[in-house]
């Protein structure tokens, strides 16, 4: 299921754009790219916005990790104030992982 854009929790912050951007991404990509699970995805920016905001809306800038581990885990280290420079690679590392698991 793709949940809801919530605006208020954004608003101001990002471009008027990224609920569309949001919706299409999870649209395409609905579930999450390391454990593939489909309960509550989150689109994540591998380079954040603070950082970069050009990337903001930048499909090739954007993944879905799962609400429940995923994103807090992988995309932000257990740190919602961190981020990972190497998600990409992570996701390919712990997604075969668990493909692999016995």
């Amino acid at each position: 299921m793709i949940w809801p854009f919530n605006k208020s929790r954004y608003a101001g912050v990002r471009s008027p754009k990224w609920g569309k951007v949001r919706f299409e991404h999870l649209k395409d990509n609905p579930v999450c790219e390391i454990c593939g699970s489909n309960i509550k995805p989150e689109v994540h920016h591998v380079i954040p916005v603070h950082i970069d905001k050009t990337k903001e809306l930048d499909k090739d800038n954007l993944i879905t990790l799962c609400d429940k581990y995923c994103h807090f885990i992988f995309g932000h280290l257990m740190n919602w104030k961190s981020y990972n420079i190497n998600i990409s690679d992570d996701v390919k590392l712990y997604s075969q992982k668990i493909k692999d698991r016995p």
